[in-house]
């Protein structure tokens, strides 16, 4: 009996064998895929693959031919970069380029028709910021802030949450909440982890999570399990995220997205200095009593700086 021959591979299956990305990373991004076949790729698809990376705001816009033109190859070219990359049509490649503009990547966001500079600049960014605020404020409903901001005053214990961008945020309203009340602090300290900083949670406490986008994979996750233990959730995101609303006593979406490549926090801000502004109105005298109880440890600490007295002749 002969062996059978082992069947030969025409060049075209030898070319996606060596330079195709593994399967395992199909879920890559766009720009990843690039330059993991980069090494591997022909002069005119790196052409090609170098035009992507150097402008990838343009990708999610570009047809398969501007691409084409702007990388001085055939339309062939770009197609067959394409089919290396794993993705089935250019239209796949620039979906999932688009998905991830709408998810925040700053990579992706920059629009090239509206950068400007000097005083336009200015004024443009002003304008931009303004539309945060109000869009933001828009979507707020006054019967759930003042829910929530009776939730904060009520609460034995609250604790805050923030991951990446949203960090800094939840940061800066536990310090504003902790000028009102007491037993206010980061749901997990440095040194401790989430789950530690949970189990001491129930349902008379308050967790304030603050996920704008790009958020944590486990993030709904995170919502759900506070649920699970009869925690009250007052969550801040944005119009981009499902399913963990549904597990939140409070939800508040922010507006982040502007033509710039970073997201705005305006928004959050504004909606956070509503939320402190209504939370003192609940507690009422007792919050002023326990921030002259601040003021004066303070004091006697000499902790801040002092500010001279203006003597007016």
């Amino acid at each position: 009996m002969h062996p059978t021959a082992e069947p030969q591979m025409s060049n075209d299956t030898q070319m996606n064998k060596d330079t195709t990305p593994d399967p395992k990373s199909a879920s890559a991004s766009l720009l990843g895929r690039l330059h993991e076949a980069y090494s591997s790729l022909p002069e005119s698809e790196r052409r090609v693959a170098d035009t992507i990376l150097n402008t990838p705001s343009e990708m999610p816009v570009w047809t398969a031919s501007e691409l084409a033109s702007h990388a001085q190859v055939s339309n062939a070219t770009v197609s067959r970069l394409i089919q290396r990359l794993g993705y089935r049509s250019f239209e796949e490649a620039r979906q999932h380029a688009r998905t991830l503009r709408e998810t925040g990547s700053p990579l992706f966001m920059q629009d090239a028709t509206t950068a400007t500079r000097g005083k336009q600049a200015h004024i443009d960014l002003l304008q931009t910021e303004v539309g945060i605020i109000e869009e933001t404020l828009s979507q707020i409903d006054d019967s759930v802030l003042n829910a929530a901001a009776r939730g904060l005053a009520e609460a034995r214990k609250i604790r805050l949450l923030g991951y990446r961008n949203s960090r800094f945020l939840s940061d800066y309203l536990t310090a504003q909440l902790a000028q009102l009340r007491h037993n206010v602090a980061p749901m997990a300290l440095d040194g401790q982890t989430l789950a530690e900083g949970i189990a001491e949670l129930g349902p008379q406490d308050v967790a304030v999570v603050v996920g704008l986008r790009r958020r944590p994979e486990q993030f709904n996750d995170i919502v759900r399990l506070l649920s699970d233990r009869g925690v009250k959730t007052l969550l801040i995101a944005d119009k981009d995220l499902r399913e963990a609303p549904a597990f939140a006593a409070w939800t508040f979406m922010c507006a982040v997205e502007t033509p710039l490549p970073l997201d705005s926090y305006v928004g959050a801000l504004t909606l956070f200095r509503m939320l402190i502004t209504e939370t003192a109105s609940e507690i009422g005298d007792a919050s002023v009593l326990y921030l002259n109880e601040v003021e004066a440890l303070r004091e006697a600490l000499n902790e801040l700086e002092t500010v001279p007295v203006k003597h007016v002749i």
